[in-house]
């Protein structure tokens, strides 16, 4: 495919040069309009290839949390469609470098193009002490 790219420039540069020598209105017209379908056929086949190279988008999820929060984070569920593609516990460590401003990959992976929908939950502490849960989900596409 690759090399059938340069040739479709070597075509448009030969009816440039034609379309500038041509008199007759009926073969300018003919020549203006295998110009345009050149185009056409080039950008096609460059979205093809981008389709064919990155075929499966990588799609990566971040946790980050509000400085000051007053939950103390124990650990995160994560489910893509229903299926369960990420966990994280952690440490007093790990929050404090959350709650610094630091963020955290969950998950990395490919998805298939279109809409997905995205559910986290989320346990830890509240301030008394008392144990915290929530669900939360998201549509993307």
């Amino acid at each position: 495919m690759k090399a059938f790219l340069p040739f479709c420039g070597a075509v448009l540069v030969s009816l440039c040069s034609i379309a500038g020598a041509a008199d007759d209105d009926g073969l300018s017209e003919q020549i203006r309009q295998l110009k345009s379908e050149a185009l056409n056929l080039n950008r096609d086949l460059t979205l093809l290839e981008q389709e064919l190279l990155y075929a499966s988008p990588q799609t990566s999820i971040f946790v980050s949390v509000d400085v000051g929060t007053p939950i103390r984070l124990v650990d995160i569920n994560l489910t893509i469609d229903g299926d369960h593609v990420g966990y994280h516990f952690y440490s007093d460590q790990e929050f404090e470098a959350l709650t610094k401003g630091g963020i955290q990959r969950l998950y990395t992976g490919n998805l298939t193009s279109g809409r997905h929908v995205m559910e986290a939950t989320i346990t830890g502490y509240d301030p008394l002490g008392k144990d915290y849960q929530k669900t939360t989900s998201y549509n993307f596409t």
